[in-house]
């Protein structure tokens, strides 16, 4: 069994690639700043997450990305991927006076902002794009969760392509100090890998 620890960048998306279902992190119009009352300072530092990939996994050449080592018969894949939140910048006294934000960036992630409905209009937009057409899709829990004291959303999702089968996903989003972690486990309707994902999930820790 291997740890994941990759790199990435920012709001989720979902892309299917020949018959397979993998989640990535991309950067994207719509970006929701973190409100003042929830500062980024606020948070703790994390290093890094860490969590165990399940035995018959196997890395691909997409960063963070794995697939069964049976893939394309079987299409469960896991996705892996870190984004950066803003650090806070001294400001010059001409830039205060300009009234320029010490922590705006093109990095900046949907935090206290993120809600159900929010996260469902992303996505339904983000495969509209994609297929060119409405989709079968939808949120079928949000919860905020929380890993190693560190807060974040625990969401599950299902989503038919007209003439494909239906694509489960688990999404945890772990936020820290200046990182935010995603893991995206996804399957088919036909995959049997819900214990296996359970047991990895189990293992999901930020240090």
């Amino acid at each position: 069994m291997k740890k994941g620890l990759f790199s990435g960048k920012k709001i989720i998306a979902i892309f299917m690639t020949a018959g397979i279902a993998a989640g990535f992190l991309e950067s994207a119009e719509v970006s929701y700043r973190i409100k003042a009352e929830a500062k980024v300072e606020d948070l703790s530092e994390a290093s890094g997450c860490s969590f165990i990939v399940p035995a018959g996994f196997v890395m691909t050449a997409d960063e963070g990305v794995f697939v069964n080592e049976h893939y394309p018969l079987e299409s469960a894949n896991i996705t892996y991927k870190v984004s950066y939140l803003p650090k806070e910048k001294v400001l010059t006294n001409k830039e205060k006076a300009d009234g320029v934000s010490a922590t705006e960036s093109d990095e900046e992630l949907l935090y206290d902002n993120l809600t159900k409905d929010i996260y469902e209009e992303i996505q339904k937009e983000n495969y509209v794009n994609l297929y060119g057409e409405d989709v079968d899709f939808g949120v079928d829990s949000f919860n905020e969760n929380t890993i190693d004291g560190y807060p974040g959303y625990m969401i599950e999702t299902h989503l038919t392509p007209t003439g494909s089968q239906t694509v489960y996903q688990k999404i945890f989003i772990i936020l820290s100090r200046y990182k935010a972690f995603s893991i995206i486990y996804s399957r088919a309707d036909d995959d049997d890998f819900e214990e296996s994902f359970a047991e990895s999930i189990d293992s999901i820790h930020v240090r």
